[in-house]
């Protein structure tokens, strides 16, 4: 009956624009990432297009679909995933269907969780067509980028993942389809950078930081030593991803609905 439901849930996913839309949205995030690996500020005032040869720089490379808040685009989906059925109306008849709401809110994780999957496995393939050639044009070394996957991409994937639920658990809890968006966009290019810049102590426990932290270190050129260690970051990742669907679910999600 689970595995039903997934697949009712990536249905639904597959077969609405506002997915596509965001796995659009990813891939041009990681190319503007990929373009600004290469760019190096050199005396303070020359901007020069480089292949990057130092270790942060080819991990930024191999996990460019983090920069520009390209890993935040799975939280979308994942409020996607839930708030569509409250902006369609639909939640009743989902609910006719599969009456165990716990068993809704579980299949509609998963089945986000999927597809954040997907976006971040979406990011790797735009670095292998567009970041590896142009690696390749400026001379640097495919095998060191290559030698840079183990580190970064298990973090890389469970960023997109763990973020997939953070929004799946953000989306039952403002059931708003365009706030929730707009609440989940402030986070990311506003909120946190605020505390990356002010208070980077506090940021490090933010997502992205934590995200950051399991794929080896991105994202966190001046502050990397701030970052949490590869498994506290884990910790806090999950708990940013599965804290909400949890509170959301008693919250709201076991209400009537109206």
């Amino acid at each position: 009956a689970m595995i039903r439901g997934v697949r009712s849930e990536l249905f639904k996913l597959r077969t609405s624009p506002g997915p596509w839309v965001v796995l659009g949205t990813t891939v041009l995030f990681t190319a503007l990432g990929i373009v600004a690996v290469f760019l190096v500020n050199r005396f303070g005032h020359h901007v020069a297009f480089v292949a990057p040869t130092s270790v942060y720089r080819l991990r930024r490379l191999m996990g460019a679909g983090f920069a520009v808040g390209g890993v935040w685009m799975a939280a979308i989906v994942g409020v996607l995933c839930v708030t569509g059925e409250y902006r369609h109306k639909v939640m009743t008849t989902s609910l006719l269907v599969e009456p165990r709401r716990w068993r809704l809110l579980a299949s509609k994780a998963i089945a986000s969780l999927i597809w954040g999957l997907g976006l971040g496995v979406g990011s790797v393939l735009i670095v292998g067509a567009m970041g590896i050639p142009l690696l390749k044009t400026q001379g640097g070394s495919v095998s060191d980028l290559l030698n840079q996957a183990g580190p970064v991409l298990p973090g890389f994937f469970a960023g997109f993942a763990l973020l997939a639920l953070f929004g799946t658990g953000f989306g039952t809890l403002v059931k708003n389809q365009i706030a929730a968006v707009v609440i989940i966009l402030a986070i990311a290019f506003i909120i946190e950078p605020v505390f990356d810049g002010l208070l980077p102590q506090a940021g490090r426990w933010l997502p992205s930081a934590a995200a950051a932290a399991v794929a080896g270190g991105l994202i966190r050129p001046a502050e990397r030593q701030i970052l949490l260690s590869w498994w506290l970051g884990a910790i806090v990742l999950a708990a940013w991803g599965l804290v909400p669907i949890v509170v959301g679910y008693f919250a709201t999600f076991k209400k009537d609905v109206t």
